[in-house]
């Protein structure tokens, strides 16, 4: 394993440890890194040479030599990083540890590390905070095996005065648990809303309709239901940055009464534990939320000695573990390291300042059921997402032999897409996937299941201490994915040159290994194969889990969820705290994704604003027959930019100029408004772009056109100079792997988010305002048109006959109400 240590590394020691990385490597990609392993050894030396230059380098430069040997041993488990008060190097070659088995809590430990380096790995900006977050546990580390003596007391489930034991006794009491009564659960299958959903829209309306009087000034008693917009809000990943910025955000829809009058909050990774504490915690009032996170983020998640504090004490002690505790002995599925990780995430974050009063009622999403049900908060929708591969060439030699000519095609487009992410939904009523459009009720997650049918009894639900973890997952992406997000850190050599050429070499090999495996849930789609769509994988009737993560790395943004036409959401209002926002085409790769699926109504221009070159790229890509989506479009241009990115990125580091933020403010403000059509015609990009910015008549205008489809409303987490200093580029607090935030921190982000959406708080009440009219408006036309036609109808027989293709019919009036004509037809 690899350990960093004082001193100079020796030759020996450097090939002694090389050639246990080769193995692993080996192992796990067939992969030989010969070619590496020269470069690796030749620079480590100069670099450490007597040169003042060279031992300068090496002095500051070990940070992103670390991100390189994460990179090439620790990412695969193999290498375990350990950082001591000396900023030498050296490699000792310590024979490698036996590998922690798959849900054995006597390894919490090895777990521990292999997190602390995931989370390390992939920034280049926060390394010295983690260093010093991991400096203080090891000084911990002598406290480890009392801790750890604890633990293990803690998970026994054998014995009768052991907290496990007590544990698993509670799991089966109805009044602790009473969703193991209700069995048998069974899958539901189609695209329609769930009728628990369906009941919730309609008494939500009965808020939203009083929430619509009040934001717009107008009385309740002139609002019609049916003219009230569906809307929708959602909130991007980012860490904590991403949290306390939705914070912010729905602190300010909460002050301007338009949370009143929202439908939908969906979110990605860090917003997800926002919305996970606004509703219990929060207890939906964004004050006390703001109070929660000042008083319990202040702490590392990964700081040891505080979390073993809350896991071997009571009552905290209880409310943390029995969620792993039942995923043990219930066997839901193996536990991985995201579920270590929500553990400590909850350990921070669901646990309230007073620690004596914590209720197991808060980490079921089920339960929030309960206020939901009712209609008076908008209605939760936490998001993951399952890593589908392309079908290997055995597989497809197998299909093309036992599938007709019209199956061929649909195995093409397989090879063709080669892999992409489903989207999975948690609410408090269902989980489940539209594009395979199977659904179960979220009270029996965890259960195993056979032919649509649960076949385990008395299971609780699997809780949020584990969710969390799951749904904020970004160290489970793919090693391509992971390379991309530490290539930045690594200096222009030739280490990185080299290996820059063996990742392109390698990279489709590359991006369907998960260095660290994600979590999963048990697969309920197996005996349903021929139920599901065509379009569905074969993989996904014969795995035994599925294995979600977080769904930012198919897109930072939960517009899927939202655009489900079942759901008829007219305005998205989309808080985007990515990093490098004008770099992530999030919006772009939703176009790509409606065209996919035929939904109408999409602004196509919604996007960062692009250079001519780019636009120009990438109309070609899409029009290649080499790419099956926008994505793949993007990426490829995306490739070609790389080198010249980072060679920029490098020097605006180095001269100390605004980063990319603060350039997308010159290009993008705080608030943008697009609006789509529902007509099925190609709109030019450009010309709707500029028309946008120069013209505010043609917003209202798309507004109120009878075709008008979805609005989105777009507020990147940007500078502003009302709320000087604070800069998501350069504040440090603000770095997505930051998990230390001051109360001062606390403040400046939600301060800046809600600055940010005050600028454009009057465009948005309009824009709410003329969805209403136009709704209204289309109403009051139908109703009107359905009266000329009862006029007309009046005035004929009573029996109308008449043909189609020769079979005769005949039609009656049989009822007539407001705007309603009841026709029976009959064939005579």
């Amino acid at each position: 394993m690899l350990r960093f240590r004082s001193g100079r590394p020796s030759g020996s020691s450097i090939n002694r440890a090389l050639a246990t990385m080769n193995i692993a490597v080996k192992k796990h990609v067939n992969w030989d890194i010969t070619r590496i392993n020269s470069a690796i050894y030749a620079n480590w030396l100069n670099l450490s040479g007597s040169s003042a230059e060279g031992s300068y380098f090496f002095r500051s430069g070990w940070k992103k030599g670390t991100a390189y040997a994460l990179f090439t041993g620790g990412a695969f488990g193999t290498a375990t990083i350990l950082l001591q008060n000396n900023e030498s190097l050296i490699i000792n070659d310590e024979p490698p540890r036996k590998a922690p088995e798959s849900g054995t809590w006597p390894n919490l430990f090895e777990y521990y590390n292999q997190l602390q380096a995931a989370m390390a790995a992939i920034s280049d900006t926060s390394w010295d905070s983690v260093v010093d977050t991991m400096k203080d546990s090891m000084s911990h580390s002598i406290s480890l095996p009392t801790w750890m003596k604890k633990i293990q007391s803690i998970m026994d489930t054998k014995s009768n005065d052991s907290l496990g034991f007590e544990i698993i006794e509670d799991s089966t009491d109805i009044t602790l648990n009473p969703e193991v009564a209700w069995t048998p659960a069974y899958v539901r299958l189609g695209p329609q809303l769930s009728n628990q959903e369906v009941k919730f829209r309609k008494n939500r309306a009965k808020f939203t309709k009083k929430g619509l009087a009040k934001y717009l000034n107008i009385p309740v008693s002139s609002i019609d239901e049916r003219d009230i917009p569906t809307i929708a809000v959602t909130g991007s990943g980012g860490g904590y940055r991403a949290m306390v910025a939705t914070c912010g955000y729905i602190t300010a829809l909460q002050e301007t009464g338009l949370l009143d009058c929202t439908t939908y909050l969906a979110g990605v990774s860090g917003s997800t534990w926002l919305m996970a504490l606004f509703y219990t915690l929060g207890e939906y009032d964004t004050t006390k939320l703001i109070d929660h996170i000042k008083a319990r983020t202040g702490v590392h998640i990964a700081f040891l000695p505080a979390a073993m504090e809350l896991f071997t004490t009571a009552p905290t002690d209880k409310f943390l573990l029995h969620g792993i505790i039942e995923k043990l002995h219930y066997n839901y599925t193996s536990v991985s390291l995201p579920d270590i990780y929500g553990l400590l995430l909850s350990s921070r974050l669901l646990v309230p300042n007073n620690e004596l009063i914590v209720d197991r009622d808060n980490l079921k999403i089920s339960s929030q059921r309960r206020i939901v049900d009712t209609g008076a908060v908008p209605m939760p929708i936490y998001t993951a997402v399952r890593h589908e591969f392309g079908l290997t060439e055995a597989e497809v030699e197998t299909t093309d032999q036992s599938t007709t000519q019209s199956d061929n095609a649909v195995t093409q487009q397989r090879k063709k897409r080669e892999s992409w992410f489903q989207w999975f939904e948690f609410t408090p009523y269902e989980v489940g996937c539209e594009e395979v459009c199977a659904w179960i009720p979220t009270w029996s997650l965890g259960r195993r299941w056979r032919n649509g049918v649960s076949v385990d009894t008395a299971i609780p639900e699997l809780n949020l201490t584990l969710l969390l973890g799951t749904f904020g997952s970004a160290f489970c992406a793919t090693l391509s994915h992971f390379f991309k997000e530490i290539r930045p850190a690594l200096p222009d050599i030739s280490i990185s040159q080299s290996l820059d050429d063996i990742i392109k070499e390698k990279d489709d090999n590359f991006k369907e290994v998960h260095p660290i495996t994600p979590a999963g849930i048990p697969n309920y789609l197996l005996g349903l194969k021929s139920y599901l769509p065509p379009s569905c994988p074969e993989s996904i009737h014969t795995e035994k889990d599925i294995n979600l993560m977080d769904a930012g790395m198919d897109n930072n943004l939960a517009l899927y969820p939202l655009l489900r036409p079942e759901r008829e959401v007219d305005m998205i209002l989309a808080f985007d705290s990515s990093a490098d926002m004008p770099d992530v085409p999030w919006l772009e790769l939703t176009a790509g994704y409606t065209k996919k699926r035929g939904i109408l109504g999409w602004p196509v221009e919604a996007g960062w604003p692009k250079g001519e070159d780019m636009e120009k790229d990438l109309e070609k890509m899409e029009e290649s027959e080499e790419v099956d989506s926008t994505r793949e479009a993007l990426d490829k241009v995306q490739q070609e930019k790389d080198k010249a990115r980072r060679k920029m990125l490098s020097r605006s580091r180095s001269k100390q100029v605004k980063g990319p933020a603060d350039a997308a403010a010159k290009s993008l403000g705080p608030v943008t408004i697009w609006t789509g059509s529902v007509e099925e015609k190609s709109t030019d990009r450009a010309d709707e772009q500029l028309a946008d910015e120069e013209n505010t008549v043609d917003e209202e205008y798309k507004l109120r056109s009878p075709n008008a489809g979805i609005t989105v409303v777009y507020c990147p987490l940007i500078p502003n100079t009302k709320i000087p200093g604070v800069d998501p580029d350069t504040s440090p607090y603000m770095n997505t792997l930051n998990f230390i935030y001051t109360s001062e921190d606390v403040d400046n982000v939600i301060k800046l988010a809600q600055a940010n959406f005050s600028e454009g708080e009057a465009r948005i009440r309009r824009a709410v305002r003329l969805i209403y009219e136009r709704k209204k408006q289309q109403r009051l036309d139908r109703g009107l048109a359905m009266r000329e036609l009862w006029r007309e109808v009046r005035i004929m027989p009573g029996r109308l006959k008449f043909t189609v293709n020769n079979w005769p019919f005949a039609w009656t009036t049989n009822a007539y109400a407001a705007d309603v004509i009841i026709i029976q037809v009959v064939l005579l």
